[in-house]
């Protein structure tokens, strides 16, 4: 069955009980409203209780589908004890009120269990979220509920610890439905939470008829009892859903973000109401709003802090992956991208004095084969820092791949540059030591010098002086050899 068609079931079902509340005599109305609970979260418990023996989720989520067992075992057996109460003995129904906070003050636990593990600032985000929350909802309570002790029923305490429970509980569920997303499918801590809501918005608005003398099912309070039940009885046939990497980015950017603000604006409209009425405020609820207002502030701080360490670290990822992009994991020298780009902006800039170098080098093979590869990386991190500590910082020196280096020297005649390329290759020569071993590369060079008055592009340097490092290795390795001039080919 769909979740829509369920869902329009039990709001249909609680509209049914709604009317026949006041047709009903006064126990049989309490008896369809404990029956109707005890059948739905038994129902839930049940089907938690069996997620949680499943061995094919995580530890964490097994647990919290036990707590929403344990919960809705406790919220099931509550109201059959108040049934039997109204039925045949009535000193039952005070335990079932009783089991009926315990049910609820173990709810949240079961939807923080079922919620993401926050860190850091994160999770001070939560509990000032929470605590703020906490505050604007005891308004609420404050001034519809506890404000009026005349018309408190029962024991004021226990009044009390009842509204605060589902204080908690509410803005618990509330915060945790802001850290979630409506899109991909709604999950079983979402609609633990909805129920949490629902239940509190529930129980306070029947503790307010009860002040106000209104029938226990008046203003909706009894399709809210029949509602709740039904709406945890779904969420126990829906999956726990654990966020990614973008938890922090929906607890800032996501479209349930300010739902946290809701109960805090209420609670600021209460408060205006009230002083437009009486011309003054309760203390209580002064700084039940003060201390709202200041975690809001708090929060808004964190939330800043939090957005800036977002800033800097995708800066900081953007340009490792820039570096990562345009230079080489090994030797750290600019990758062929980078080397073209940076020659190509060379080459506008200047069109005499340019020479190109190809260097591959001579003896690697050998030394692979013998220390191995990790040998041959130590040889070419060493080589790379032997050329560059002899080119100027102006020279452009670039690791093309495997043992091939290309370097672009501009400002210099051609016997300069041929000087600079005996001077790469006997520093080159010069024997290294590695994993303890004593071990020789040479290279062989090809140059290639952009002609006076003509302009190529660096690929087609390149290419010339590819084909002149060719011609050295061909000529014994170790040489140096330029391309000829009368061959350079039209600008590509």
């Amino acid at each position: 069955m769909r979740l829509r068609t369920v869902l329009a079931a039990g709001v249909g079902l609680a509209a049914v009980a709604q009317l026949l509340y006041p047709v009903l005599p006064g126990p049989a109305g309490f008896a369809l409203s404990d029956l109707i609970v005890a059948s739905a979260s038994g129902y839930a418990a049940w089907h938690y209780w069996r997620r949680s023996r499943r061995r094919g989720d995580s530890r964490s989520i097994r647990v919290g589908y036990a707590f929403g067992a344990c919960s809705c075992t406790t919220w099931s057996l509550a109201n059959l004890l108040m049934l039997i109460g109204v039925l045949a003995f009535p000193v039952l129904d005070r335990l079932g009120v009783l089991l009926s906070m315990l049910a609820a003050a173990m709810l949240p636990i079961a939807v923080v269990l079922a919620g993401p593990r926050l860190r850091g600032i994160a999770s001070v985000r939560r509990a000032i979220d929470v605590a703020a929350v906490s505050g604007a909802v005891f308004v609420l309570a404050w001034e519809y509920v506890l404000s009026d002790e005349a018309g408190l029923p029962g024991d004021r305490l226990v009044t009390t610890t009842i509204v605060a429970v589902l204080v908690v509980g509410s803005a618990v569920a509330l915060v945790t439905l802001s850290e979630s997303s409506p899109r991909g499918g709604l999950t079983a801590q979402q609609f633990l939470a909805g129920a949490a809501l629902l239940q509190s918005a529930t129980v306070l608005i029947s503790l307010h008829n009860s002040v106000t003398g209104h029938a226990w099912y008046g203003n909706g309070a009894g399709a809210g009892y029949v509602l709740s039940a039904w709406v945890v009885a779904v969420s126990s046939r829906l999956r726990i859903s654990r966020p990614g990497g973008d938890l922090v980015e929906r607890l800032v950017f996501g479209p349930w973000a300010l739902l946290p603000y809701v109960p805090v604006v209420i609670a600021v409209g209460i408060a205006a109401v009230r002083e437009a009425q009486d011309g003054r405020l309760s203390p209580i609820l002064v700084w039940l709003l003060l201390s709202s207002f200041s975690l809001v502030l708090l929060r808004q701080f964190l939330t800043l802090v939090t957005v800036g360490r977002m800033t800097v670290i995708l800066e900081e990822q953007k340009l490792a992956l820039d570096h990562q992009a345009h230079h080489d994991g090994l030797t750290g020298l600019p990758n062929r991208v980078a080397f073209h780009s940076r020659a190509a902006e060379i080459l506008a800039r200047q069109r005499t004095g340019v020479c190109a170098m190809m260097l591959d080098l001579d003896g690697f093979k050998p030394v692979n084969d013998t220390f191995g590869h990790a040998a041959g990386d130590e040889v070419l991190i060493i080589v790379a820092r032997r050329l560059a500590a002899e080119l100027r910082e102006s020279d452009l020196l670039s690791r093309f791949g495997g043992d091939e280096f290309a370097i672009l020297v501009t400002e210099l005649s051609e016997a300069d540059a041929a000087a600079v390329a005996q001077r790469l290759l006997d520093r080159l020569a010069e024997p290294m030591t590695v994993h303890d071993a004593v071990v020789r590369v040479g290279g062989s060079i090809g140059l290639a010098a952009l002609p006076p008055g003509r302009s190529g592009s660096v690929s087609a340097l390149l290419r010339q002086a590819d084909t002149a490092m060719y011609a050295a290795k061909a000529s014994g390795k170790g040489a140096i050899r330029w391309h000829q001039p009368d061959t350079w080919p039209a600008s590509a």
